[in-house]
């Protein structure tokens, strides 16, 4: 059985696009490359989110309390405060996501929803909510879902 699997890798301001189709199980020589070159392509965006992440990374305590401080004030609204760092994690590998004015950020690439963004850097469908974590503040290691609905 193949699966299809869509991956947009970013690389600098270029976006590359691509459709790798995989067996559940890589068998064949063929098979481990394009394996490996969807991991490969995989830590890539990775490594972009991480860089974006320390490009703009000005965060310090007092801020990292304003956010926590904003948590708090907007939770019944479901509002994620602008300026908060979460952190996901598939196949072992780190992404981080920026909760901005227009949007959550995983590297350069904007998406609508924590979902999509989930999706994005996981490669299956899943809950946003439950996919990302605090990286800072009181809440560093708990979900969005765990903080905002107490689950």
């Amino acid at each position: 059985m193949h699966d299809k699997l869509h991956m947009a890798v970013t690389l600098g301001k270029d976006i590359i696009v691509d459709e790798i189709e995989m067996e559940a199980d890589p068998v064949t020589v063929e098979d481990r490359l394009a394996y490996l070159e969807q991991a490969i392509k995989q830590h890539t965006l990775s490594l972009d989110s991480l860089y974006s992440i320390v490009k703009e990374n000005n965060v310090n305590q007092i801020e990292e309390k304003h956010i926590d401080d904003q948590i708090e004030i907007n939770k019944s609204d479901n509002k994620i405060p602008i300026g908060t760092r979460l952190i996901g994690t598939t196949k072992g590998t780190p992404f981080w996501c920026m909760v901005k004015e227009d949007g959550f950020y995983v590297g350069i690439n904007r998406y609508d929803s924590l979902s999509a963004a989930a999706k994005m850097v996981s490669g299956v469908r899943r809950s946003g909510w439950s996919f990302w974590k605090f990286d800072t503040g009181q809440n560093k290691g708990k979900s969005v879902k765990e903080i905002y609905k107490g689950k």
